[in-house]
């Protein structure tokens, strides 16, 4: 059957499939990487039942990864190599057959990055190409080794960009593909018709069928380029958690505003906790550009150095509508811990919490003034009430408060003792629903809460 009109077109693709392949193959490398000894034993062959002790197994994987210097840099994600052998370490594998020794320059596990060093000079460097500039639909190119199947190209288009929410690291950003990614492809790069690297080739538990995702070469270069010349990777922080406001109309309705991110716990001890940022902020610019959700928020502040200060356009909720401000934080490196930073979590020793006490009723909330030893006594800064009881199917609840929480303010009205918080609960309107803040085992955080 002839193909007609069609051949030329899909001849001239398939030439240029081939000419990625033939690019960037040879700066394409297989790592073998050894693992320490295991419990595993080999029970290959009969001859394992009648004769001899059984042989402990030394685990051994392959990934991917590429040449990005000359020199001898090489560039793959972290989980590859991450539990080397020391004794073994690992080889890099050239497509002419080459094998190279290597040395772990230096790893990032909050982007699953890694870069590695042969003592080689002369070795063909990829070519960097703009992940930003790529777009949804168009052709690009995977080569790694699947399944122990050396150099292989798959090809497919990019599906979609920016996939959030897919794994545990902190930082993610990634292209989807339905390029074939299979085990053994992580680390390999992820082309361009031109030949030039857009991605590091990932797998991800759970979602390899079908489903291939990359971290973009604008992140890739960041971190690859600080590895190399420092060894580690310094990320700037500002210690909040944060969620695109568009993402649940019932808070932008709340908020009165429908586009930003919502700041919606501050973490102890946090770069933000010395500021004048508040949970509930709603951050709409970074030092005057524009911010329409959590992702560019992340990848902004990716952009700053540690120890520069950024401005934040923030809007905030008042009882009476809301204003925009401009609130100042200084950016400082993240700690290897983030979530147990600055003081502790309160204490839960036995008897601290004060006798129930009285709110408004009908809220199903029981509130009592947090004195000077009760705070001493959770490790709590002094100031605000504090929950003593949460009734089941009442409003508190539905509003997601808990017991020890400490409600600091309503709405815009600082709350200093169970007084002033029941009048300011008395003076909201039937259905009107209204911003807590709080303080939640150490964090800074918020509820929205509505009058019944």
């Amino acid at each position: 059957m002839a193909l007609g009109s069609e051949a030329p077109s899909l001849r001239a693709l398939g030439s240029v499939f081939a000419d990625v392949y033939d690019k960037v193959s040879p700066s394409v490398v297989v790592l073998e990487v050894s693992k320490p000894e295991s419990g595993a034993t080999d029970f290959s062959g009969l001859d394992s039942l009648f004769r001899g002790p059984r042989r402990p197994l030394t685990p051994a994987s392959e990934g991917s990864g590429f040449i990005i210097r000359e020199d001898g840099y090489i560039l793959t994600n972290a989980h590859v190599v991450e539990g080397a052998d020391p004794r073994r370490g690992v080889v890099a594998r050239l497509q002419d057959g080459t094998r190279l020794p290597l040395t772990v320059v230096g790893l990032d596990d909050k982007t699953d990055l890694a870069v590695l060093k042969a003592d080689a000079e002369g070795l063909p460097a990829i070519e960097w190409g703009d992940s930003d500039a790529v777009r949804v639909g168009e052709f690009v190119c995977g080569i790694g080794s699947p399944y122990e199947l050396d150099f292989t190209l798959t090809a497919g288009i990019i599906s979609a960009k920016g996939r959030s929410n897919l794994t545990g690291t902190i930082y993610e950003d990634y292209l989807q593909t339905d390029a074939a990614i299979n085990p053994g492809n992580s680390g390999g790069p992820l082309c361009d018709l031109d030949g030039r690297v857009v991605g590091v080739n990932t797998l991800i538990n759970g979602l390899s069928r079908g489903l291939g995702f990359a971290i973009p070469s604008r992140l890739a270069r960041l971190v690859s380029e600080q590895l190399i010349a420092d060894g580690r990777i310094i990320w700037p922080w500002l210690g909040v958690r944060i969620e695109t406001l568009g993402n649940e109309p019932r808070l932008s309705e709340v908020m009165g505003i429908d586009q930003g991110v919502v700041v919606r716990t501050i973490e102890p001890g946090a770069p933000a906790s010395r500021s004048n940022l508040r949970p509930a902020d709603v951050i709409v610019e970074v030092d005057g550009e524009a911010v329409a959700s959590a992702r560019d928020l992340q990848q902004m502040i990716l952009r700053k150095s540690v120890g520069q200060e950024v401005a934040l356009k923030v809007w905030r909720r008042s009882l009476v509508g809301g204003q925009f401000r401009t609130v100042n934080v200084t950016t400082e490196e993240l700690p290897q811990a983030p979530l147990v930073a600055g003081r502790a979590a309160p204490r839960r020793a036995p008897g601290a919490m004060p006798a129930p006490g009285e709110a408004p009723q009908g809220i199903g909330l029981e509130v009592e003034d947090l004195s000077a030893e009760v705070a001493r006594t959770l490790d709590l800064e002094p100031g605000g009430v504090i929950v003593t009881h949460v009734a089941e199917g009442g409003a508190a609840e539905l509003a997601g408060l808990r017991r020890r929480d400490v409600i600091t303010a309503v709405g815009d009205q600082t709350v200093g003792d169970a007084a002033s918080f029941g009048a300011a609960i008395e003076d909201l309107a039937e259905g009107q629903s209204v911003v807590l803040l709080l303080e939640r085992g150490g964090r800074q955080t918020y509820a929205i809460f509505q009058k019944p």
